[in-house]
């Protein structure tokens, strides 16, 4: 996320604590004081992200909303938040044209979640629910948008299901892996509001760093 790209929010931040333990969600800026942040982006893709043809850190970070998850000082889950439109053909070439076609078809456009990577030592679904609910809580503040999507693994769709999601294509075999992948998606306020409930019966409190609007709390 720029410096200007949302002009007038401010700094984007979530504590969600449980049993003592916080995992704080943060917006990374590419501003000087966010080097270390991105670092901690790249290094979780590079560890333990989906090896692809591409840096670990790219000029389309910039364009959208990347999320830094972290327990304390250690990086532990990162995404990646694009506004897009379902008729557009200038992105993600790896979508075949049968998931393109599967896309949200609203005309505002739709969030796109992307390099989704969380650390072995953490993985579970509150963890996966900590970060979709701030990108569900926050997105559609930026971007006046009311649907996400995603690519996500089938054994993984009943997992997604839990935070919102619901499956949109078949499998597939994505182009350049030997893996199957699908489109999943839905609607970012059911999303909120499921991960929300989550929260509420698994002993977490949420709490927002700093004066941020209330849209956004």
């Amino acid at each position: 996320m720029t410096a200007s790209l949302f002009p007038g929010i401010p700094k984007l931040m979530l504590d969600a604590t449980r049993k003592g333990r916080t995992f704080t969600i943060e917006a990374v800026t590419v501003s000087a004081d966010d080097e270390a942040r991105r670092r901690d982006v790249t290094f979780l893709r590079r560890e333990f992200g989906f090896p692809l043809p591409a840096p670990d850190w790219e000029i389309v970070d910039e364009e959208g909303l990347v999320l830094l998850c972290r327990t304390g000082d250690v990086p532990v889950g990162a995404v990646r938040l694009l506004k897009r439109h379902g008729g557009a053909s200038d992105w993600c070439p790896y979508l075949t044209a049968a998931l393109r076609a599967a896309l949200p078809a609203d005309p505002a456009g739709f969030v796109f979640m992307e390099r989704l990577v969380v650390s072995p030592d953490v993985r579970s679904l509150e963890v996966l629910a900590v970060i979709m609910h701030a990108a569900a809580t926050w997105t559609p503040v930026l971007w006046d948008v009311a649907e996400f999507a995603a690519i996500t693994r089938p054994e993984l769709v009943r997992l997604a299901g839990w935070l919102g999601a619901r499956q949109l294509s078949e499998p597939m075999i994505l182009p350049g892996s030997d893996g199957l992948g699908l489109l999943i998606g839905g609607g970012l306020e059911e999303a909120a509001a499921r991960t929300k409930a989550l929260f509420s019966t698994g002993g977490w409190r949420l709490s927002p760093v700093g004066d941020l609007p209330t849209a956004l709390a």
